[in-house]
């Protein structure tokens, strides 16, 4: 669709047009660049606006001829799978990102700040390179432009590719477009930390760009929570953060706004980090733009799910990174020669210096976790085979991390500013009784490993102090308390992670179809595969404990043609201490018995076998089960007995490279009867029934089996619950620095 380029080509140039006219405005300070440059603005935003909405339009209409819309759509996806396929791929996640730099643009000027140009001129730079990205990979251009070879010009397919079947999940529907929000308002911190660099501006600019500093925070963080819990629900593996370099991508330069925004508290209360609140504000920014590297130009295909596949976008990609990490390096090193900080605190034991200390480990963990990250990039300098680093890495690096965060979150809120308080830390004799105790029971109940043991106790002690301090503020009905309420929910988190993991019981089972297993505590009894609402084969499992039903599993199991392969969904069930995750590892298709009675049926002709007569009556088909991949076919057996008249319906289902046969009971007794073969023309067939038995086992061993792995994941829930406190503890204090009134 040439309007579709040409609108990409009209935002670069308007982009262009806006940033000189802020440059001269800059410059010259004549209303009529701000006016100009504003106008080009606003422009450039109708057009990406105008082609976000042509596209998703294109979706939702299968206009296949778009190589997008081929690529990530097709005619038998929902509604909601088709809007969620706009971010499916490169293209419409960098269409994301102009979408969002242009609100937030839009919402910069609506301000009418003092240093506008600045920071404008440095967000539009940003945008406009976004732009010629988008200009050398177009959602609009056709298909035949792209595949030469399948499709001649002019030709529509009748069909697109689809989606990844793992991301046609509802957390994908909010979990992008939550991610890359957050990405896109580091631009924001760029602009307006390059701002004050050129204006030589270290003080008054923090007032300004910490509301947006929380933002960001926040964003990134929900993105990253959406991102476990999708993958918790939907992988399969039973857990929800891997360290997958994908994942760490997003993790790191959340880690760096986390400490941009407590060394803002600093400056603002004490003076001090002047230079540092630049570089943090920068380098979050550029560590966006690596992860989006890393994740876009293929290099961790082979060491991530979520990393897309090689790209013939590498070049941009990378003089994205080098024209940026450049602009800010030289700027920052230039402009940065004659500043001077207040030196932070002249005693160890105030809030600022233990807020430093907080500082310093959130970057040591981010610097930790941003060398593993790399790791498949590094390495590949070295060697034709990339390798990455083992989780021991991480969990051996993060693990006493974690507790000097766990000791600064629960006394940091004790301490005063700029002056020695240390005896204040008197006054939670109690939170210190409370958290050695419960670390006692802990440790009682199974948690030895003394590392693991230390960080629950010291997030314990921050959840009871830091608590009691929002509840001190909620009875001020004062709202300054939203970063209180954070460290509750981090507190809450750090402690659901540890029982989920140290308390964790895992074990494998087989379920033969129809049959009761014990495992765990737990009486299961696979069903059988039914189809999914959402048209997805899934097998049923009841789940019973003291004779009691616990829940009806429902793992998915089924065929994609988009990945040529078998699909695995897990089913959790969330109970009052913990979590229930049965995820399917394979299906067994049930034996044909070769120790049997054979018998041959023609259609209405009676066949007598020992007590019975049996009569074929012909085949049933449902037609809402028909599926061009499968083949079902169902006998009808009409017979009579002692006890009277009965109905038998064997039957063979074929999907793939999966061969179910699904057999009946012969009445009163426990013969199974299997449909052995079929003869359609001739219109008749062969029963296979089991000699009597007398253990169970041996016929079970004949049946459809299907393997699963069951987890209990204890007390995960206070993960869940920790996010969403941690997340609420960002919304307030948004809203309290947005709207300082209502504290």
């Amino acid at each position: 669709m040439i309007l579709g380029i040409m609108a990409s080509s009209l935002t670069f140039l308007a982009y262009i047009i806006c940033l000189a006219s802020y440059y001269i405005y800059h410059k010259n300070n004549q209303p009529n660049f701000l006016f100009l440059s504003r106008v080009a603005f606003y422009f450039a935003s109708l057009l990406i606006f105008s082609s976000a909405a042509v596209l998703m339009c294109g979706i939702h209409t299968h206009q296949f001829e778009w190589q997008y819309v081929f690529n990530y759509s097709s005619k038998d996806m929902s509604t909601f799978y088709l809007t969620s396929s706009f971010w499916g791929g490169q293209e419409g996640t960098f269409l994301l990102w102009l979408v969002m730099g242009s609100i937030y643009g839009a919402f910069i000027i609506s301000k009418k700040l003092n240093d506008e140009a600045l920071v404008m001129s440095f967000l539009v730079l940003v945008q406009a390179f976004i732009a010629v990205i988008l200009i050398k990979k177009n959602p609009f251009i056709n298909v035949w432009d792209i595949f030469p070879n399948h499709f001649n010009v002019g030709e529509v397919p009748i069909d697109g590719r689809g989606l990844n079947p793992l991301l046609q999940n509802p957390w994908m529907i909010i979990h992008p477009p939550v991610l890359f929000i957050g990405y896109s308002s580091t631009s924001i911190l760029f602009a307006f930390a390059m701002s004050a660099l050129v204006k030589k501006n270290f003080d008054n600019w923090i007032n300004n760009v910490f509301p947006y500093a929380i933002f960001v925070s926040l964003s990134l963080g929900t993105g990253i929570i959406l991102g476990g819990y999708w993958a918790y629900t939907t992988l399969g593996w039973g857990g929800y953060w891997g360290w997958d370099p994908v994942e760490n991508s997003s993790l790191i330069p959340w880690l760096t706004s986390l400490a941009f925004i407590h060394a803002l508290l600093v400056q603002r209360r004490q003076g001090g980090l002047k230079k540092t609140n630049i570089f943090l504000a920068l380098l979050t920014f550029i560590l966006v733009l690596y992860g989006s590297f890393l994740t876009r130009s293929g290099v961790l295909t082979d060491f991530s799910v979520h990393s897309f596949s090689e790209s013939e976008l590498n070049t941009y990609l990378i003089a994205f990174v080098v024209l940026f990490s450049g602009i800010t390096l030289l700027s920052f090193l230039y402009y940065t020669r004659s500043v001077s900080s207040e030196r932070v605190s002249g005693h160890l034991v105030t809030r600022e210096s233990f807020m430093l200390f907080g500082i310093l480990t959130l970057l040591l963990s981010a610097i930790f976790t941003f060398f593993g990250t790399s790791a498949p990039l590094l390495t590949g300098f070295f060697s034709d085979t990339p390798s990455n680093v083992t989780l021991e890495y991480y969990n051996l690096l993060n693990a006493p991390i974690a507790i000097l965060l766990g000791f600064f979150i629960a006394i940091s809120p004790l301490l005063s500013w700029k002056r020695k308080s240390g005896e204040k830390v008197k006054g939670i004799l109690w939170q210190i009784v409370i958290s050695l105790i419960l670390s006692v029971l802990a440790y009682l109940v199974g948690l030895r490993d003394t590392v693991p043991l230390i960080i629950f106790m010291f997030f314990v002690l921050a959840i009871l102090v830091n608590f009691e301090i929002v509840y001190r503020h909620l009875r001020k009905r004062n709202w300054s308390f939203g970063g209180y309420l954070a460290h509750v929910g981090i507190g809450l988190m750090m402690i659901g992670i540890i029982t989920s993991s140290v308390y964790e019981k895992t074990d494998k089972i087989s379920l033969p179809i129809g049959t009761s297993r014990s495992i765990m505590g737990y009486d299961m009894t696979y069903m059988g595969f039914r189809l999914s609402s959402d048209g997805k084969d899934e097998a049923v499992i009841n789940i019973f404990r003291d004779g009691t039903k616990v829940c009806e599993a429902k793992a998915k199991f089924y065929w994609s043609e988009f990945s040529q392969a078998y699909m695995r969904n897990p089913s959790v069930h969330n109970l009052w201490l913990k979590d229930l995750y049965i995820s399917p590892i394979q299906v067994v298709p049930a034996e044909e018995p070769d120790d049997g009675h054979l018998i041959n049926l023609f259609e209405d002709e009676n066949v007598y076998f020992e007590d019975y007569t049996l009569k074929f009556a012909g085949y049933e088909m449902d037609p809402h089960d028909i599926d061009v991949d499968e083949i079902h076919v169902q006998a009808i057996i009409n017979g009579s007995g002692p006890n009277g008249n009965f109905v038998l319906k064997p039957a063979i289902k074929v999907r793939g490279q999966k061969r179910s046969v699904i057999h009946d009971r012969l009445p009163d007794t426990e013969r199974d009867v299997y449909l052995h073969s079929v003869n359609i023309e001739e219109r008749s067939l062969t029963l296979m029934i089991d000699h009597d038995k007398d253990q169970a086992d041996i016929a079970d061993s004949k049946k459809e089996m299907l393997a699963i792995e069951i987890t209990e994941k204890p007390l995960i829930i206070l993960l869940w619950l920790g996010t969403i406190i941690m997340i609420s503890g960002f919304v307030v204090s948004l809203a309290n620095r947005v709207s300082p009134e209502i504290s």
